[in-house]
């Protein structure tokens, strides 16, 4: 053999091993970092009031009537994959009367609210008004009206609520 044939196998097997040691570290049972999840936002109002707006660390939120909600989604708000005990966000939104009762003003709420526990991100992150300035946070795959949801049922109207009008009913 030549000086030249024994170069170009040194180098082709120190390449080989190279190449396979590489593709044996890539077989490593880790994902990649994937950085924060990202999930829509659905309300729900449990309460008598409207909700006119609502803000989840500055991420903006729709209206939503009295003891109506979910179905609506509002893009978007970026989590943690993995959640951990002090997992919260600053929740602002403002009140106002509802048929019966007259409009006398808006009210602005704040609140810093915990995110329950989750397992496995999920695509929806529900929010909850509840009595008494309540608010639970939900990282969800389903929403409310699901058997398998882990947070309340769905609002539910008082049997006396009036009927809700709107433009959309009259045509």
């Amino acid at each position: 053999m030549t000086r030249l044939q024994n170069s170009w196998q040194w180098t082709f097997k120190t390449l080989s091993a190279v190449l396979l040691i590489a593709m044996l570290m890539g077989c490593n049972k880790e994902e990649p970092e994937l950085g924060p999840a990202t999930a829509q936002i659905s309300a729900y109002n449990h309460t008598e009031d409207f909700i006119y707006q609502f803000y989840i660390d500055g991420a903006g939120g729709a209206s939503v009537r009295a003891y109506e909600g979910g179905g609506k989604f509002v893009c978007c708000i970026s989590y943690p994959r993995e959640w951990r005990p002090d997992l919260s966000v600053t929740v602002r939104w403002t009140t106002s009367a509802s048929k019966p009762k007259p409009y006398t003003g808006e009210t602005w709420h704040e609140k810093v609210v915990p995110i329950e526990q989750y397992t496995t991100p999920g695509t929806t992150l529900n929010i909850h008004f509840l009595k008494q300035g309540n608010v639970r946070l939900i990282i969800s795959n389903m929403g409310s009206g699901n058997a398998a949801y882990p947070g309340p049922r769905p609002p539910e109207k008082p049997a006396d609520w009036p009927v809700t009008i709107i433009k959309g009913d009259l045509k």
